[in-house]
């Protein structure tokens, strides 16, 4: 899965791309502000983190939902979150904030750890995830044709 990778943006998405495309494979559309930065999980296929600014931290499972986080939490306050960063174990992730704090969470095993079968089930995701793009595109293009 090296040809994929994931952007953070300022329209409050987190976008799925693949380099062998010039378009997205999917849009996590489930923030509420600017999504300031994301990260892939280092030991599970299927997992990231992002962060936003009205203090949320967010930890996706595509291979569960693609349309709401797995995992979600606030910061007391609501500084807006500038960074995201996994420890290499997986376990832990640390997020900056706006007020130049530095917070470590850990990560429970039964969201950080992959199954046995979450790489088989991450290529099949990506195929559903591709099928329904396409699919919403087409409804999109039937829509203008109209």
């Amino acid at each position: 899965f090296s040809h994929l990778f994931i952007t953070s943006s300022f329209d409050w998405t987190v976008k799925l791309w693949s380099t062998k495309s010039n378009k997205s494979l999917y849009s996590f559309e489930d923030s509420s502000d600017y999504v300031f930065d994301v990260m892939w999980s280092p030991i599970h296929p299927a997992l990231f983190a992002c962060v936003d600014g009205m203090g949320r931290l967010d930890l996706w499972n595509v291979n569960e939902d693609s349309e709401v986080p797995t995992a979600s939490v606030t910061m007391e306050g609501n500084p807006a979150l500038h960074r995201v960063r996994w420890a290499q174990s997986g376990r832990e992730i640390a997020v900056g904030d706006s007020e130049g704090q530095v917070l470590i969470y850990d990560v429970g095993e039964q969201i950080a750890i992959p199954r046995n079968d979450e790489w088989t089930s991450f290529a099949q995701t990506l195929v559903d995830l591709k099928a329904n793009g396409n699919d919403a595109e087409e409804e999109a293009a039937g829509g203008l044709l109209a």
